[in-house]
């Protein structure tokens, strides 16, 4: 459990090791000397024993790279800098197989980044690669950090920023992101979402992160950070939906919606009454009786495209709670008192249930079929018919009790 504290923010890194690509010469070497660079420093790449004319060094993120035999071509966009082995980029003269080149870290975001050595007339079998490195604005390593916070809580105060997001506002009531819940550098918050809860940061930089930017809730610094207040995600015409599974519709008042709802939270703990658990199927059923309440007691309820996706990650989400590694299961009591609270539970181990972050997106994780499957349900709700829905429809009127 090492590795977790190594690299940038400590975030569960997966150390990718410097590996021979090319059977012609498996002497070849590329390496770095750090394991963390902050923005603005300089990144010095030092390879020997490389072979061959037309070679590249480049940089991808890790996140981009299944297979360093067949690399994401210049096309991909996934390529963040490159540069031929004589350090430029029309030609060379000479061709060494040995030497350094230089890159700039201001156009990196914060992230794990890979340098890879091309092969022969830049062919995309990488001959060289280089252990995994992060860019960050601070390197600090964020395990000794969260295992500090995690006796710090305190609850939100009357000027304090929250979203809709239980993950999120747990992190800024321990301090693991600002207090205030305001000018948070969003990639450093989907790194600490990694670090804390095992969501890997590339799923989160596809999804929400994305998505944040791209309904303009997000603003810059004057040195170019992509900032977050969190109460601009309670904005219902992006990020934010209806059919939360425990806060009620804004259409029922919109400062109550941002209150977690009583009477939802406590009817998602009476799922599976003689159990002390709640199953993936208790909160699929949750979330359909959910999403068909606001299309009966709301008539502004609509559903927009990514709200599935949303929705979808949602559902699976609260298992990255419990101490199933499975993720079939989540105990109803850490799950009852982080919602309510939005406290990280007593004796929780950030990344204990397995060593590497889950990808819901990655086909080889054994969470995607799930995250397909909790879309599926979410996505049929919106369209069944309403008369059609049968035990999914619920008495509760969808007005917020507390």
């Amino acid at each position: 459990r090492l590795s977790k504290v190594a690299l940038l923010l400590g975030a569960l890194a997966m150390t990718l090791s410097s590996r021979l690509a090319d059977a012609k010469n498996n002497s070849s070497r590329v390496s770095v000397d750090k394991a963390c660079f902050r923005k603005g420093e300089t990144i010095d790449v030092y390879f020997e024993d490389i072979f061959g004319k037309g070679v590249w060094v480049g940089i991808y993120s890790t996140s981009a790279v299944s297979d360093f035999d067949n690399l994401p071509g210049f096309s991909s966009g996934d390529l963040t800098a490159w540069v031929f082995s004589c350090g430029e980029h029309l030609t060379c003269d000479e061709w060494p197989s040995k030497g350094k080149v230089q890159f700039s870290t201001e156009e990196l975001n914060p992230d794990e980044y890979v340098v890879v050595v091309s092969g022969d007339r830049a062919d995309l079998a990488a001959q060289a690669t280089t252990n995994s490195f992060a860019v960050d604005f601070t390197c600090e390593p964020i395990s000794d950090r969260v295992e500090l916070a995690a006796s710090q809580w305190q609850p939100a105060g009357f000027r304090d920023q929250r979203s809709p997001c239980p993950f999120i506002n747990t992190l800024a009531n321990h301090g693991i992101i600002n207090r205030n819940g305001t000018f948070i550098d969003l990639f450093d918050m989907a790194a600490r979402l990694e670090a804390v809860y095992n969501v890997d940061r590339a799923f989160l930089h596809h999804g929400p992160v994305q998505l944040a930017i791209d309904c303009n809730q997000t603003y810059e610094d004057k040195n170019g950070i992509t900032r977050l207040d969190l109460e601009r995600l309670f904005d219902d015409r992006c990020e934010e939906h209806e059919a939360s599974m425990v806060r009620a519709d804004s259409f029922h008042g919109f400062e109550s919606s941002k209150l977690v709802d009583d009477s939802l939270l406590n009817r998602l703990m009476r799922k599976n009454p003689t159990s002390k658990v709640l199953t993936r199927e208790d909160v699929m059923d949750f979330q359909s009786e959910r999403i068909m309440e606001s299309r009966i007691s709301n008539p502004e309820t609509v559903f927009r495209p990514f709200d599935i996706e949303n929705m979808g990650a949602q559902g699976i989400f609260l298992f990255l709670l419990s101490s199933d590694p499975t993720l079939e299961t989540v105990e109803k009591e850490i799950l009852y008192f982080f919602l309510l609270m939005e406290k990280l539970p007593d004796g929780f181990v950030p990344g204990s249930l397995r060593d590497t972050p889950f990808n819901f997106l990655d086909p080889t994780d054994f969470t995607q079929p799930r995250f397909m499957e909790s879309m599926g349900n979410v996505e049929s709700m919106m369209h069944i018919s309403i008369k059609d829905s049968g035990g999914h429809k619920s008495v509760y009127d969808g007005r917020p009790h507390h």
